[in-house]
């Protein structure tokens, strides 16, 4: 199926259950929930210019701090991790870029931008990926995979070092990674001693879809400028929601849901023919038919990212608890309604 068929195929049926039963028939597992918790006084700030300079400073202040930056360096917001990529990529115009991960494959965005600089992109799981680097490329650190594994702390320490051996400079892609690395104990990308950290903001936690980027003063200040050339920095309706969003993060109700997914009985999947791995906050069945996630969509009124992922992004079955909506839902609701669909839909 097309990607754009497969969108608006998602499209009906959400529209259709909100039409016929009503918003709380719906429930987004995907991880990509976010949320919009702007306060009423944050309205009468949402113009142009003054909301722009507003809004920015206090992203900036609870960015770095979310970041783990320190003085020196400086935080942005844009429309997209994916626009912080892309940002980043048409500023610092590498000749390479080589990105280690520790589970292939790579989020398709870098290696969309690479190509639109024409810069050589290669992406391994395998540490040696990074001594090709030198002073005119640029080593990307994924700290979580689409799929929500996690990067090995020494192993990530080690790519640091490489890379800063090397002379390159060193982009952390931590969509979901800057809060669910908190979970396992790991250190903020900043402080481990990358020149830059991406992450996302609607990804385990309550803000709009929207990338942070933070990093050396210097070279944040070079992508912002080229972000705001190319329309790529966010809004301000979107640095309110954001500046609340971190504003209001709470690492303890991530504990509470990575409690609960470590919790979760999934012996119902041992009985199914199917690769399934459990993540910080649920689990993930790989390499499952489109169909699956259209039937728990229409039987079930789940939203994951089998059907609303962007073009190129992880076509496997994440169920993820984050949400408001999962806390509406019982473990057996879930998982029983997972095999169903995969008993219905995986086999044709």
């Amino acid at each position: 199926m097309k990607d754009i068929e497969r969108l608006e195929r998602a499209k009906k049926l959400i529209l259709k259950i909100l039409n016929e039963k009503g918003r709380e028939y719906l429930y987004d597992l995907s991880g990509l929930s976010g949320g919009f918790l702007i306060e009423e006084n944050d309205k009468e700030l949402l113009t142009t210019y003054i909301g722009s300079q507003y809004f920015l400073e206090k992203v900036n202040d609870l960015g770095l701090k979310h970041l783990g930056g320190s003085v020196g360096d400086r935080c942005i917001a844009l429309n997209r991790t994916t626009s912080a990529i892309l940002a980043t990529v048409l500023t610092l115009k590498p000749k390479h870029i080589y990105h280690y991960l520790p589970e292939l494959p790579g989020h398709p965005s870098i290696r969309r931008a690479a190509e639109i600089v024409n810069a050589y992109y290669e992406e391994s799981d395998n540490l040696n990926i990074l001594k090709k680097a030198n002073e005119n490329s640029l080593a990307v650190i994924t700290g979580t995979t689409m799929d929500l594994k996690v990067i090995n702390l020494e192993l990530f320490k080690e790519a640091i070092e490489i890379a800063k051996e090397k002379s390159a400079i060193i982009l952390v892609d931590d969509a979901s990674g800057a809060r669910i690395r908190l979970l396992y104990g790991q250190p903020p990308a900043l402080k481990l001693g990358a020149d830059l950290v991406v992450t996302s903001t609607d990804k385990l936690m309550h803000g709009p879809r929207a990338g942070l980027l933070a990093g050396k003063k210097e070279i944040v200040d070079e992508i912002y400028i080229t972000a705001l050339k190319y329309g790529l920095e966010a809004q301000p309706p979107i640095l309110a929601g954001i500046y609340r969003a971190l504003e209001k993060f709470n690492l303890d109700h991530l504990k509470k849901v990575f409690n609960r997914a470590k919790n979760l009985d999934l012996s119902k999947l041992d009985e199914l023919d199917v690769n399934y791995e459990r993540t910080a906050t649920g689990f993930v069945v790989k390499d499952v038919n489109e169909e699956v996630g259209f039937y728990l969509l229409e039987k079930y009124g789940i939203l994951t990212i089998l059907v609303f992922g962007a073009p190129g992004s992880s076509r496997n079955l994440r169920i993820d608890l984050f949400s408001n909506d999962a806390e509406r839902l019982s473990d057996e609701y879930i998982i029983n309604a997972v095999v169903d669909a995969i008993k219905r839909c995986n086999y044709v």
